[in-house]
């Protein structure tokens, strides 16, 4: 038990957990009962997007009070150090792109179709073409790369370890909307696709240890977020 305390800062792993439920459950449904009380219909494409800015700036601005200190400092160590770290980042890019097209191919006979999320994804690139631009391949990496990886940074004293949680963390989470509870069952293949979002979660994971600076692996998520959205949006890959 006390090798377990030795390896886990439970007090950052609590933290860790607390901002995350804090992004994907709490704020949200905060929004929505706002709209409710407020009566904006989300089902209005402009209501819903309206709730989307909101949960991004209340969540940036959380990310704001719990990180900004190392945020700042991260940010000038990958300017400092610019072209290694984009450099390997991008290695690492490369190799979460090559892992993610050959498990996606071999998944994909099995599940019959794509991954609820990227179902999701595609929907709201039709309907919200410029906004999903702004908030996919910008936003939404910056956020889930400080949440999913950084948050969790100094709860764990072995780096494998953080590897591997943050990576099956980062990959589960983007399953949770395939999933009801009485749906599973129905939906077992879609759990298979937890091994590519993983597998990237991984990589962008190394690109982060390897320099010390979130930012890598921010830039390594926005430029894969980018690739998928200019593809839907150019040819509908």
């Amino acid at each position: 038990m006390k090798k377990i305390f030795d390896l886990v800062n439970f007090k950052e792993l609590f933290k860790g957990f607390l901002f995350l439920f804090l992004y994907m459950l709490v704020i949200p449904e905060l929004v929505l009962l706002l709209f409710d009380i407020l009566h904006f219909d989300i089902s209005n494409s402009t209501y819903y997007m309206l709730a989307y800015v909101f949960i991004y700036v209340i969540t940036l601005a959380m990310i704001f009070i719990g990180y900004r200190k190392t945020i700042f400092k991260e940010a000038k160590l990958y300017a400092k150090n610019l072209k290694k770290n984009f450099s390997l980042g991008l290695r690492y890019w490369f190799a979460a792109l090559a892992f993610m097209i050959i498990t996606n191919m071999l998944i994909l006979s099995l599940a019959g179709g794509l991954s609820t999320n990227e179902e999701a994804n595609r929907s709201m690139i039709s309907i919200m073409p410029v906004f999903s631009v702004i908030s996919m391949a910008f936003v939404g990496p910056f956020i889930e790369e400080v949440l999913f990886r950084k948050g969790f940074r100094n709860a764990f004293q072995s780096d494998k370890v953080f590897l591997i949680f943050t990576a099956l963390l980062f990959g589960g989470a983007h399953l949770v909307s395939a999933f009801s509870l009485g749906s599973i069952w129905e939906n077992w293949a879609q759990l298979l696709y937890i091994i590519p979002y993983s597998g990237i979660g991984y990589f962008f994971g190394k690109a982060y240890i390897e320099t010390d600076t979130i930012f890598t692996s921010v830039v390594c998520h926005i430029l894969h977020n980018s690739l998928s959205v200019l593809l839907i949006l150019l040819v509908g890959v």
